[in-house]
């Protein structure tokens, strides 16, 4: 199994409307394209920095991302989600993980 994991960075107040997007629009999105939702976690917006957004997918290898990478854009929804993810994002992350031969995530 392998996971892509994105850290996005945004200003407090996006962070809702950054978490509501994932959950109503990323989510359906993805799975829809056969990437398997793992997680989604934020730090607090009460710290006086920036929010990051860490959402984890998973998917069997590369050449199933490949699969879930064409089957994303060919559907009209990505782009729509996309344009309005952008807007509230700062700056961020994507990468790929693979898990250690002694975790119990296999």
């Amino acid at each position: 199994m392998a996971y892509v994991v994105d850290t996005v960075q945004m200003d407090p107040g996006n962070a809702k409307e950054y978490l509501r997007l994932v959950e109503a629009e990323a989510v359906p999105v993805m799975t829809d394209a056969g990437a398997g939702f793992v997680s989604c976690w934020e730090t607090s917006g009460e710290l006086g920095e920036e929010v990051s957004v860490k959402t984890i997918w998973s998917f069997k290898d590369h050449v199933e991302w490949n699969v879930i990478r064409k089957n994303m854009v060919l559907d009209p929804r990505y782009y729509e989600y996309s344009q309005k993810i952008a807007q509230l994002r700062s700056g961020g992350t994507r990468r790929f993980f693979y898990p250690a031969s002694f975790s119990p995530l296999q």
